[in-house]
């Protein structure tokens, strides 16, 4: 599927995930591409590194996908790792699109997923629309910044 990011659709999608932030309690929310590229964002949380927490959830999601054949499985839908004081819930989305929820341990993970199943759907009838109402004309691409003074995977004191 491709698709053009316009502002208004970066919105519609920005309030999905604000919802799911709200309805889950969770700390954070980060729609990505497959390589880890964050798409849009909402956040209760301050994180160091966005984009390498973002990187290394795919990274680490679709390794999981090799698991799964491994076992016979098609592929997993979605990954939840859980932690003494914060988790995180994977999801996939069509068109190779990831969504990574992180929530505390005052958070329900059964309502984390159930939400995030929700929101997941939501998103992907959202740029399935817009898709759809972009046929015939021209796809336009996202360019990506690189910042040059970043310190990937620094351990910050």
């Amino acid at each position: 599927m491709i698709f053009t990011m316009t502002i208004e659709l970066s919105l519609r999608v920005e309030r999905l995930l604000q919802q799911l932030l709200d309805r889950a309690e969770a700390r954070a929310v980060y729609l990505s591409d497959k390589g880890g590229n964050i798409i849009a964002q909402r956040t209760m949380a301050e994180y160091q590194n966005e984009e390498n927490m973002s990187a290394l959830a795919a990274g680490s999601f679709f390794a999981t996908q090799e698991l799964a054949r491994l076992i016979g499985e098609g592929g997993f839908h979605c990954v939840f790792h859980q932690g003494g004081n914060n988790s995180v819930y994977m999801q996939s989305l069509e068109g190779e699109m990831l969504m990574l929820v992180v929530f505390d341990k005052e958070s329900n993970p059964g309502l984390v997923r159930l939400y995030a199943n929700e929101t997941g759907r939501s998103v992907e009838r959202l740029l399935a629309e817009e898709d759809q109402s972009n046929q015939g004309l021209p796809a336009i691409g996202m360019e990506f910044e690189i910042n040059e003074s970043a310190q990937p995977f620094s351990q910050s004191s």
